[in-house]
C-alpha cells in the first residue's frame, strides 16, 4: 500500500465518497462491487492518515516536553 506523504485524513475521505458515488451509478454489479472496494481502500487511509497524523503530533509534544 502507497500512503500519499501529506496527504490529509479528508483528501481520502472525499476520494471514497467519489468511489461510492461511482458505484452508486454503475450499471454492471462487477464494477459497483470494484468502486465499493476501491472506496474502502479510500477509508483505511482516512484512518492510516488519522492515526499518522495522531503519532506526529504525540511525538511532536513530547519533543517540546524534552526540551
Amino acid at each position: 500500500m502507497v500512503v500519499v506523504r501529506g496527504a490529509s485524513p479528508g483528501y481520502f475521505r472525499k476520494r471514497a465518497e467519489e468511489f461510492r458515488t461511482k458505484a452508486g451509478i454503475a450499471e454492471r454489479r462487477q464494477a459497483r462491487e470494484i468502486l465499493r472496494k476501491a472506496a474502502k481502500a479510500y477509508d483505511d487511509l482516512a484512518r492510516l492518515a488519522e492515526q499518522i497524523r495522531a503519532v506526529q503530533d504525540l511525538r511532536s509534544r513530547i519533543a517540546k516536553m524534552l526540551h
